[in-house]
């Protein structure tokens, strides 16, 4: 007790000492005013720009920020449904300032629900921002595609329309997408499963390192993905925006809309529907074959909100169609060595939209009911519940006219309830509690004619959260969270007899064994996990530029149902997978360090990291398995002791007021200290910068982007040996699936040019070259990477219309 004592004293000191040692004492003391009558505003936000400084208005209109220093600062003050009002001032003493809004709604939450926009969800971990124009901007690219462009951030692919996101290395179970507020459910458990989303229906997108969130699970080690949907205008009003998209690599585009109607009441209906159709894509030298993509989404949001008390419903609808690239599936041996050992794909014909067997096919639907209440000026009730249904098919190229039939045939459905209350205790202590229950199952047809690669399972989960920040002023910020989840699997499973035993299944598990089939074994595997996840981090303002975060992060995850039950051909990957029942919950202990500086001029940052995993788990190529429908690597689950350590680096220079320059770059190292050897598919280093130059009188702008993706020189050695018979000999010939490919440089430009406003239509045309060299290369993170290179250069015409 005395050494805790003594610890708790050395901090106090230590931070008496940092805020000791700064300067800044000032006051900026004020009132706002509705323009119109006069009242006091309560609820507006006054901040300084560039700054961390945040202060709230009073009952009374009042404001103060304390801790401020010398110099010359701009102040804005914003409240919803009034324009923000802009003032420059120089500090040399206290200061006091009146300001005058109009002011359209006159009560508001002191506690301010941040549904729209981009609000900081952590401030002692590290985020990344995309705002409405950016995401414009790549309208037609996927999720993971767009995010590629973050620091620490990276895209697992499998081929060239399937791409999921990575965090430091992380990806699938480990990373969460928080859509209007709840997690996305949509099979996300394997390396081929994009996310089931339209990034056209959202407003920002956040990624948020180092899984701080505890309100929407404890199992995400690598961060998360908060998609927020599009502002509510709390008037009458009519506004919405369409994005036009036309490709000529693929021959294709896509069209987005959406539509906004809200009225003084606080009653508001809005609608979104997109749509994307492309044929085969082609790589600098030859066409891909089969890799055309047809996609479409919709949905519709009904509500209102007082302000202080709102509801909505709202639905979507996502769907899809993948072609998998024809040469990645491979007759025999012979054939898939020399695919791999092949510069060109074994299959290239001409260009075609159609879309054959093998192939992939994905249905997403979200129904979610919402309402939130403040029940009293500290505390504010909310109550989400969502119901997902995904179906997800898989088609392979089968004999006797059977490719129309699905080899996989999954249906999962899952309804999520996540209730809170958040309340603060003076305007230091802000604390939020919480249940979080889950049901989930999964249906796997039978009437597909071949073994079920995922089984039929039930999955419950019950979790509880609590978390805490304590603000004493704009200088220091500590936050904390604990949460724990039990989750339970009732899963009914066909196992190969001869497998079982040979797994040593018999002997571990027998009390699964259910009825014997001869060749055939059914299981009931019933599996608890009792997960505890916590988080602690501070945030210190060292000046008023300089800032600095260091936060502890526990996760614990059970392993998903691919992981545990994967048993079969895995059609969109082109490989044969195996699970592994004697898999553990996976213990993840994170340490993040960040630093950032702001000015007008330069503004850099640097997050690193250390992360030690037990138990954690990860798939690998064990070898090659010939099958009556071809040849096939194969990959198996297993589960290792890991250490990462990593870092990302940002930074934003204003040269000009017209002149930009931006870059961000990554490092992630990661060792098996099992085996003693490099972790396998680790993101190389990755180094990305922007210039953009915008004339001043028409504001054109000119952006030109460049990308390095290094070799990745630190992975393990996954080679294995395959027997081919060569003038009625056998040989034994090696099969490279290891060694990575090396580093490439992309270039893109993006030309934008606003057109004359007409009425209050507010439109621009963009130009964008993807890949502008046409450089043939590719991606580590590529599974299907042996088979075909990237894509090559696309020429893209954008038309955007805000009204």
């Amino acid at each position: 007790m005395n050494i805790i004592k003594r610890l708790v004293l050395f901090f106090i000191l230590l931070l008496t000492s940092i805020i000791h040692g700064q300067t800044c004492d000032f006051r900026i003391l004020g009132i706002v005013k509705d323009l119109h009558d006069g009242e006091p505003i309560f609820g507006a936000v006054v901040e300084i720009k560039g700054t961390d400084f945040y202060g709230q208005t009073n009952k009374e209109g009042y404001f103060e920020l304390t801790g401020i220093c010398e110099g010359s600062v701009q102040i804005i003050v914003s409240h919803i449904q009034c324009n923000p009002v802009e003032r420059s001032l120089t500090i040399e003493s206290d200061v006091e300032l009146s300001f005058a809004l109009e002011h359209h709604i006159n009560e508001l939450e002191e506690i301010i629900l941040i549904e729209n926009g981009i609000t900081q969800v952590n401030t002692s971990v590290s985020e990344s921002q995309m705002n409405a124009d950016q995401l414009a901007r790549m309208s037609n690219q996927s999720l993971a595609e767009t995010l590629n462009v973050l620091p620490g951030v990276s895209a697992l692919k499998t081929g060239n329309s399937i791409a999921k996101p990575m965090i430091h290395g992380l990806y699938g179970s480990r990373v969460a997408i928080i859509a209007n507020g709840m997690r996305l459910q949509d099979q996300e458990w394997g390396a081929d499963h994009a996310p089931n989303i339209d990034l056209n229906g959202f407003e920002s997108v956040q990624v948020v390192k180092g899984a701080a969130a505890l309100k929407y699970g404890g199992d995400a080690s690598g961060g998360m993905i908060v998609l927020s949907p599009q502002r509510i205008r709390l008037k009458d009003s009519l506004y919405g925006n369409t994005i036009l998209n036309g490709v000529d690599n693929g021959k294709g585009g896509g069209l987005s809309s959406r539509l906004t109607k809200s009225y003084d009441n606080g009653f508001y209906f809005s609608g979104q529907l997109a749509t994307k159709y492309f044929g085969d894509r082609q790589a600098p030298d030859y066409f891909l074959t089969n890799t055309a993509l047809k996609e479409s989404s919709l949905g519709f949001t009904f509500g209102r909100s007082r302000i202080l008390k709102g509801w909505q419903l709202k639905y979507t609808r996502f769907q899809n169609e993948t072609g998998i690239l024809r040469s990645a599936h491979i007759g025999n041996i012979q054939d898939l060595l020399r695919a791999v050992e092949s510069e060109i794909p074994l299959r290239v014909e001409p260009f075609d939209y159609a879309i054959e067997a093998p192939k992939q096919q994905a249905l997403h639907q979200s129904l979610q009911a919402s309402y939130f209440n403040q029940i009293s000026d500290q505390s504010l009730i909310r109550i989400d519940y969502n119901y997902q249904i995904n179906s997800r098919k898989e088609f392979d190229v089968r004999r006797a006219n059977r490719s129309e039939l699905p080899a996989i045939d999954l249906t999962l459905q899952t309804h999520d309830f996540l209730g809170s209350i958040k309340w603060r205790n003076g305007f230091d202590w802000e604390f939020e509690w919480g249940l979080n229950g889950l049901l989930q199952d999964n249906f796997s047809n039978p009437e597909t004619g071949v073994k079920r690669l995922i089984p039929d399972y039930l999955k419950y989960q019950i979790g509880s959260f609590i978390t805490g920040n304590y603000k004493p002023s704009n200088i220091f910020n500590w936050e904390w969270g604990l949460r724990f989840d039990k989750v339970f699997m009732d899963a009914q499973k066909f196992y190969d007899t001869e497998d079982w035993i040979e797994r040593g299944y018999n002997l571990m598990y027998s009390d699964y064994e259910q009825k014997n089939f001869g060749t055939q074994l059914l299981v009931n595997p019933k599996l608890n996990f009792l997960n505890i996840s916590a988080q602690t981090g501070i945030a210190i303002r060292l000046s008023d530029s300089d800032k600095t975060t260091l936060s502890y992060i526990l996760t614990q995850r059970a392993p998903n149902v691919s992981e545990l039950f994967s048993d079969g051909l895995h059609h969109s990957l082109a490989t044969i997978e195996y699970g592994n029942l004697t898999l553990d919950k996976e213990t993840s202990h994170k340490v993040l360090l960040g630093f950032k500086k702001e000015n007008t001029r330069l503004s850099f940052g640097i997050d690193s990291y250390l992360n030690s995993v037990s138990n954690f788990i990860y798939i690998e190529p064990t070898g090659v398995e010939q099958t009556t429908r071809g040849a096939f690597p194969v990959w198996s689950y297993n589960s290792t002791k890991v250490f990462m350590w990593g870092w990302d680096v940002f930074g934003e220079i204003q040269f000009a007021q017209d002149l930009e320059y931006t870059f961000n770059a990554a490092y992630t190292y990661a060792q098996d200290l099992t085996k003693n050897e490099p972790l396998i598919l680790v993101p190389p280093f990755a180094f990305n910068q922007q210039m953009a130059y915008t004339f001043s009188k028409k504001n054109i702008e000119i952006l030109l982007s460049h990308r390095f993706t290094g070799t990745q020189n630190r992975f393990p050695d996954t080679n294995f040996s395959v027997n081919l018979i060569e003038s009625g000999t056998i040989i034994q010939k090696q099969l490279d699936v290891s060694t990575p490919p090396t580093g490439y440089h992309n270039l893109d430009i993006y030309f934008s040019l606003p057109l004359t406003n007409q009425t209050s239509f507010k439109s621009t045309i963009r130009l964008i070259v993807l890949n502008l060299t046409n450089t043939t290369y590719n991606d580590y993170l590529n599974r299907l990477r042996y088979y075909a290179a990237e894509i090559g250069r696309s020429v893209q015409l954008q038309l955007v219309l805000k009204y």
